[in-house]
């Protein structure tokens, strides 16, 4: 597939995800399916990475890897450590110094992309919805996002550098796909518990992504068909069960579903339900939004008595206005800096001293 300019469609479709997992989360007895939106995030991920990576190694082999790794600097880590810093912040203020310390240890593991495994580590249920459930909970997602991105540059390198055949390509990818799929399948068989927070039950959602890079081209697909892979989409949301065993095979229809989106030509007309201009910001503001509406929603759940209308209103406010404030005057501004973007090895290596001296900060005033 042709590396092209960002897509609005694509956009329009990190929207619908992270709308179904803020949604799962305000609503999780209507919209109890609503955390597939992680699954459609992590095939976009998988697709776009690979997408990036490819034209950073046509514009310049020798220096691909520096500017990648400079880009994920820039686009994931500042928001990232603002967002767990201030998490925590609030935390103590709001929760008090217990539930602070907690989240201290939490940002920590997080901080080193390992959140994850901390979380599966300390038996945590993403599902419950108790006070001693962590602000920072959330991020064991991008945990694995950034493991993906940190690992899979090796193997990017194996499949296009080299020179094989495409069919090799997709074999190795292929194989990649079952192998993580049959461990997921393998794992809800013996700890139904390891298969949600694990990189190599999910690893194949973002391979599925990267595979679609390596297809022939794009196809043009009815609109009929669009419309009713998003319905798709919507209806799993309300449908599915947490009881399911995520991610199984019955994360195999939303990976499918996600992947067809994404093989439509978008120069082919225009798919209006997700490239209108609502859509795209809020794709736009996905990243962001996925981060500060959890710690909102878990404080104000647990600060307030009852949870009802007004709170919820005031989750969805707060979220709104953090987000389009730290989009426009944070985020921004940082990934499109003309400066760091001229200098790929002061913006790494002033990430690797970032991520360093936080998690070094809060482990060390972590009170175990």
């Amino acid at each position: 597939m042709a590396v092209t300019q960002q897509r609005k469609d694509i956009q329009g479709l990190r929207a619908v995800a992270v709308l179904l997992v803020v949604a799962g989360h305000l609503f999780p007895k209507e919209v109890r399916g609503g955390f597939i939106g992680v699954d459609i995030f992590f095939v976009i991920s998988g697709f776009v990475i690979t997408q990036q990576m490819l034209k950073s190694h046509l514009e310049n082999k020798e220096q691909f890897l520096l500017r990648f790794y400079a880009r994920r600097v820039r686009r994931i880590l500042p928001s990232a450590l603002l967002v767990t810093l201030a998490t925590i912040w609030a935390t103590n203020k709001f929760l008090g110094p217990v539930a602070s310390n907690k989240v201290t240890l939490d940002g920590g593991w997080t901080t080193v992309f390992l959140g994850n495994f901390h979380f599966h580590n300390t038996a945590l249920d993403y599902f419950a919805a108790g006070n001693g459930i962590s602000t920072l909970q959330h991020f064991w997602s991008l945990s694995i996002e950034e493991q993906f991105y940190l690992l899979w540059p090796a193997l990017f390198l194996l499949l296009f550098v080299k020179p094989i055949s495409l069919k090799s390509r997709q074999i190795l990818l292929g194989a990649l796909i079952s192998l993580s799929l049959l461990t997921a399948i393998y794992q809800s068989t013996v700890n139904e518990s390891a298969i949600f927070f694990l990189t190599w039950t999910r690893l194949w959602e973002l391979a599925a992504g990267a595979f679609l890079v390596i297809t022939p081209k794009t196809i043009q697909i009815p609109s009929m068909v669009l419309y009713g892979l998003v319905t798709l989409l919507l209806i799993s949301a309300f449908t599915i069960e947490q009881s399911m065993q995520w991610p199984r095979l019955t994360a195999i229809p939303v990976v499918l579903a996600t992947a067809v989106l994404m093989l439509r030509d978008p120069q082919k007309g225009t798919f209006l339900l997700l490239e209108n201009k609502i859509a795209t910001y809020l794709g736009d503001l996905s990243y962001i939004i996925y981060l500060w509406h959890w710690p909102v929603l878990v404080i104000t759940r647990s600060y307030y008595s009852k949870f009802g209308g007004q709170e919820i209103l005031l989750v969805i406010g707060l979220t709104a206005l953090l987000s389009v404030l730290t989009h426009h005057l944070f985020e921004n501004p940082i990934r499109y800096s003309k400066a760091l973007s001229r200098r790929p090895k002061i913006t790494v290596a002033t990430g690797i001293v970032a991520i360093t001296a936080t998690a070094v900060t809060l482990f060390s005033n972590y009170q175990g």
